[in-house]
């Protein structure tokens, strides 16, 4: 885990993004004081961020932005009278940016439905943006942050217009990522043939270890949607043999879907030592939604605990990871229809209705 330690010890580039919003807030607002406590804040994190272009972009603009005001100002007057905001061209530029950076940190916080709603306000600024790759990216942004509430139609519709732009760009890495996308909707969707047909087309272009590792856990999540538990744990033991993804955030998704995919199999010794090291990574990337997952499957098959598997439920009801919902709803349904335990069914048959109908109100609870 050494490689991982040492990037986990760099700062976020999501989070120095945010600052930097924070930064450019104070810059529209008159605000020198803060503007400037917030420019010598930014620069410390800068020095030690994770890689990424776009944010070290970002952060030269609004330098440029804020050193430009003091260089058009009178300088016979206080610095905090001179810091007078008159918006330029390139603001408009800089606004779709403070959309889409906030956008990129309230997704990397796994708040979904926020990150979207700033995502559309950025959409309405896209004209200013005059790079083809950075539309790109903004187009698979808004693909994979609706899909993660579970608007699948809008999700579609933007990944595949990324995808086809990545294309025309030569960008074959992007554009495979932008495709698995779309593959593990139509899984989700239940077009189980059409997705893994995506998914095997996906296989074959890659060019990347990590992007191979992605592929491999997205086929076995469709071979476990349809209980084929066997091929799931060759699927997930496989994306888990690739170092890159091994150490790493999809890694822990794949341990912890291994471990379940186990646990379905009966195999009691291999799938607990699983979780465990699943349970552990979960902790350490601190993700909300695998926390709740492994409570799920400790709850589930190793506490026989039911009061923990509600709980893991209604954790995710309350971050809108509908869903999620329904998929653990739908295991517990068949469970307790195999014991003839038909109070429970009802309730279970309950919270998944109830997670499919509910409107999803987009930054509602998030805010």
């Amino acid at each position: 885990m050494k490689w991982v330690s040492l990037l986990h010890n760099k700062i976020p580039s999501s989070e120095v993004g945010a600052k930097i919003v924070e930064w450019y807030s104070c810059i529209l607002s008159n605000s020198y004081k803060e503007a400037t406590l917030l420019k010598n804040e930014v620069q410390q994190m800068i020095k030690s961020m994770q890689e990424d272009d776009k944010i070290l972009a970002y952060y030269s603009l609004v330098e440029y932005r804020h050193n430009n005001i003091l260089d058009k100002s009178s300088k016979t007057e206080p610095l905090e009278d001179q810091f007078k905001f008159v918006e330029s061209e390139l603001d408009h530029y800089l606004k779709y940016l403070y959309y889409f950076v906030s956008g990129q940190d309230e997704f990397n916080k796994q708040k979904y439905r926020t990150a979207v709603k700033m995502f559309r306000k950025a959409e309405r600024l896209l004209e200013n943006v005059k790079d083809e790759t950075e539309e790109a990216d903004f187009l698979g942004y808004m693909g994979y942050a609706y899909y993660r509430i579970d608007q699948y139609l809008f999700a579609l519709s933007y990944l595949e217009q990324a995808e086809t732009a990545f294309r025309r760009l030569g960008s074959v890495y992007n554009a495979v990522n932008n495709k698995q996308v779309a593959g593990a909707i139509y899984v989700e969707l239940k077009q189980y043939e059409k997705g893994e047909q995506i998914l095997q087309e996906c296989l074959e272009e890659s060019e990347s270890s990590t992007m191979t590792g992605i592929i491999l856990k997205a086929i076995g999540l469709s071979k476990f949607t349809q209980s084929k538990y066997e091929s799931a744990v060759y699927y997930f033991q496989k994306a888990l043999e690739i170092e890159e993804i091994n150490n790493s955030y999809y890694g822990m998704k794949a341990l912890t879907e291994l471990s379940h995919a186990q646990f379905k199999l009966e195999k009691i010794e291999e799938a607990r030592n699983t979780f465990k090291k699943a349970k552990a990574s979960a902790q350490f990337y601190e993700s909300f939604e695998f926390k709740a997952r492994c409570k799920f499957i400790e709850g589930l098959y190793i506490l026989d605990n039911q009061n923990m598997v509600d709980e893991s439920i209604n954790e995710l009801i309350e971050e809108g990871l509908l869903f999620e919902v329904c998929e653990l709803a739908e295991e517990l349904i068949e469970i307790y229809e195999k014991k003839g335990d038909n109070e429970n069914v009802i309730k279970y048959y309950k919270i998944a209705y109830s997670a499919k109908l509910k409107p999803e109100m987009i930054g509602d609870g998030q805010e």
